[in-house]
């Protein structure tokens, strides 16, 4: 059977069904999209908070912001970071990038091996830049998956860009106090990357429920779904308030 972008949609459509509820809005355009973020922005994040002790004198014709007020300000612009980096920006667009490699792949693996294609297996990439498969399956075919999927110099090359991505979108949750409160607080680093991130995973979520729904058929609310999911079973939650 040729697995096609269908075939996974299909496929993840029916695997989450019961987890997700579909959204009926047609396709999503860019600029949709980006009207949406930033109503689910202001829904999420408080931007200038007044006090009742930062109150203007009456005497006074001019004043500076208070500190509290520019603090809250710069939290807000790294939290945009953070999301255009993670929930909706590069991550997402990285791995859209990486499914057409990843559609070949396991078209090739359901003709090489197709009784493995069928398999629970996973991968992710270590810090030395190698991919690492993980799952249940026996070491032959581990090591079977690894030989093939670091042989794709174009697999290799997308995925590796991933780490960097993702850790670069927690520093902007963490702000100036190392703290997080979102993506943020969990401890995920290159070291730790592969013991806490299945790359596989996050691809075959993207397949989602609401993939037809967007331009490029990427469900990006099953993807961050998933990635949270992951992220709350596996890392550690260390910078959290």
């Amino acid at each position: 059977m040729k697995i096609t972008h269908d075939t996974l949609t299909n496929t993840a459509a029916v695997q989450l069904k019961n987890k997700t509820v579909p959204i009926n809005e047609g396709k999503l355009s860019d600029n949709t999209l980006n009207e949406k973020i930033n109503k689910q922005q202001k829904q999420k994040f408080a931007n200038d908070i007044y006090h009742k002790d930062e109150h203007i004198p009456k005497n006074q014709n001019t004043y500076d912001r208070p500190l509290s007020i520019s603090a809250h300000k710069s939290e807000s612009e790294l939290l945009d970071k953070m999301t255009n980096t993670i929930s909706f920006g590069e991550l997402p667009k990285k791995l859209s990038q990486l499914r057409p490699k990843y559609e070949n792949f396991l078209n090739e693996l359901e003709i090489s091996s197709p009784s493995l294609a069928q398999k629970d297996w996973g991968f992710s990439i270590d810090i030395d830049d190698k991919l690492v498969v993980s799952g249940d399956i026996t070491e032959d075919e581990r090591f079977y998956l690894e030989d093939k999927l670091n042989a794709d110099k174009d697999i290799v090359s997308l995925v590796k860009e991933l780490p960097d991505i993702l850790i670069k979108g927690q520093e902007y949750d963490r702000g100036y106090d190392g703290k997080g409160k979102y993506w943020g607080k969990y401890d995920v680093t290159q070291e730790n990357f592969t013991d806490n991130i299945d790359i596989k995973a996050l691809l075959d979520s993207s397949y989602g429920p609401n993939a037809k729904a967007f331009d490029n058929g990427f469900d990006i609310f099953s993807y961050q779904d998933n990635l949270r999911s992951q992220l709350a079973s596996k890392a550690e939650v260390k910078y959290a308030y």
